[in-house]
């Protein structure tokens, strides 16, 4: 699903006017209409309640006279608040208007503050609030008129439905809004918009309905429009449905290199994850000094030990054997729990050099590349998967953790663009973004999730999924997007699911793998 900036929004809108035809009225009427569903679902007896719809000068508004109208003329008795002069208001939202001022139906007009404070004495009456005030295309804080009317909606106890966006939102940006409605529910009109799923105030909006009025959707498949919203109808398509006469072959063998002395739990994780995921076969290789404690770990997983520093890291050494002892395998992962000990460092960057395999690198794997991400080149062309989190991207970009946080999709593209990696920048909402430019947003994970050994988990089931993934002969770049999304998509449905048993609070990386099983089920339903 395309998550559309407001420029981009109406310029689909413009096209679905101007080039297919589909007149604007259209699909005002159907954004309209939409909001008469999302209220009729909510809510068993409406008749019983008394609604409020505050609308805008602009189209946002518009959509709220059209509201007012499908209430009317199913027997409701909205009252109907304009926030500005007739003579002001866009020109669709004012055919909509004289629809109703024709049929007689009263719409209180509002502008001035004291002609507010007057209607404002009355909001406790109401149930529900429609929030139909503004819409994408702000930019700058609410003030004035505008913030007492959204700072007196939100100190009612009534039910509001934004809609399109919560006014005050900055349709564009991830950073939370100094005031904006809190609504229960949104309902956004043909795609959601960045803040509404990357957004640090995403709680404003309640729940979200995404409602087609209308446009196309191959007018939303060109290449600039590149910021998508993965669903679980979309990563479903990798969940594998095993044949009576499988065996291990076609699922894959996957090596895990992570581990030093006092991180044998990195590789633990990790490999088990990769297991639970679903691979045919996974083997952790390990610093000499862990493999014991790696192998009494998880029976299943096969362990190989390999020179170690006197520190019990990797040696410089170790990389020759290792990468002869990848020949058969479909992908590798390298970096948690390595330490950047000197030696480890030189034996990471002959890994990512020379691996004929995709290679998925996580932790100290990317702190071997601080302040040389020229090094992050594969000779062989095989793909690599960064999964950094902002502390560690920030080392690799030399740029703040505040401005990735600020510009996550920016940075975290061009990253993958300038390097010809995919990156998997993990935050609260994780991106993939690939090597042509495209950026995919996961809706899975929650806060309980921002625990040691989260991310070792997470290397684990990627390198599962694209180890599966080779394994079955797909390896074009867009299978590599593919099984990384589907991967991460997973390991934050299996987070989520947990948290419906276990306390954000006391949620550890064990319990993500032991939902993995539940989170695949989830998903072979879709």
């Amino acid at each position: 699903m395309k998550v559309l900036t407001a420029e981009q929004m109406r310029e689909v809108d413009q096209l679905s006017t101007n080039v297919l035809g589909i007149p604007s009225l259209t699909l005002m009427e159907n954004a309209g209409f939409n909001l008469f569903l999302a209220i009729q679902e909510s809510f068993d007896e409406l008749e019983d309640l008394e609604i409020a719809i505050i609308c805008g000068k602009g189209n946002n508004g518009g959509d709220g006279l059209v509201l007012a109208r499908q209430l009317i003329t199913r027997g409701f008795s909205p009252d109907v608040f304009l926030l500005a002069a007739r003579t002001e208001i866009s020109a669709d939202a004012a055919v909509n208007l004289n629809i109703l001022e024709k049929s007689n139906y009263p719409v209180f007009e509002i502008t001035s503050g004291d002609e507010w404070y007057a209607a404002a004495a009355n909001l406790g009456i109401y149930d529900i609030v429609i929030d139909a005030i503004l819409g994408t295309g702000i930019t700058k804080p609410l003030r004035g008129f505008y913030s007492q009317v959204v700072s007196d909606i939100n100190e009612t106890d009534a039910f509001v439905l934004a809609v399109d966006i919560p006014s005050g939102m900055f349709s564009d940006s991830v950073e939370r809004p100094p005031l904006s409605i809190w609504a229960d529910l949104t309902v956004t009109f043909t795609a959601p918009k960045v803040a509404q799923v990357l957004g640090e105030g995403i709680e404003a909006e309640g729940d979200l309905i995404v409602a087609p009025i209308g446009s196309p959707s191959e007018l939303m498949d060109k290449p600039e429009y590149f910021l998508n919203l993965l669903t679980p109808e979309l990563v479903s398509l990798r969940c594998l449905q095993r044949a009576r006469s499988s065996h291990q072959g076609p699922y894959g063998h996957v090596s895990v290199r992570s581990g030093s002395c006092g991180k044998s739990g990195a590789a633990s994780l990790s490999s088990f994850a990769a297991l639970r995921t679903g691979s045919g076969l996974v083997t952790a290789l390990v610093p000499e000094a862990v493999q014991g404690q790696v192998a009494s770990g998880h029976p299943e997983v096969m362990t190989a030990g390999y020179s170690e520093t006197d520190q019990g890291t990797f040696s410089a050494s170790a990389a020759k054997d290792v990468l002869a002892d990848l020949s058969g395998k479909d992908a590798a992962a390298v970096g948690p729990g390595l330490t950047t000990h000197p030696e480890t460092i030189q034996f990471v960057h002959s890994l990512v050099r020379q691996s004929k395999i995709p290679l998925i690198i996580d932790a100290d794997g990317l702190n071997a590349f601080s302040q040389e991400t020229a090094q992050l080149v594969n000779e062989h062309g095989s793909p690599l998967i960064l999964t950094p989190h902002p502390g560690e991207f920030s080392r690799l970009t030399e740029k703040p953790v505040s401005e990735i946080l600020r510009l996550p999709v920016e940075t975290a593209r061009a990253f993958a663009i300038d390097h010809s990696v995919w990156l998997v920048l993990k935050n609260f909402r994780t991106l993939v973004a690939t090597p042509d430019g495209q950026v995919f947003v996961s809706p899975t994970g929650n806060p309980g999730m921002a625990t040691a050994g989260m991310g070792d988990v997470l290397t684990g089931v990627l390198t599962s999924a694209v180890g599966t993934s080779v394994a079955q002969g797909a390896s074009a770049p867009e299978d590599i997007t593919a099984a990384v999304c589907f991967g991460v998509f997973l390991h934050g449905l299996a987070g989520d699911l947990a948290v419906e048993e276990i306390n954000e609070n006391a949620l550890v990386a064990g319990d993500v793998i032991e939902f993995l099983d539940a989170a695949f089920e989830t998903l072979s339903n879709h």
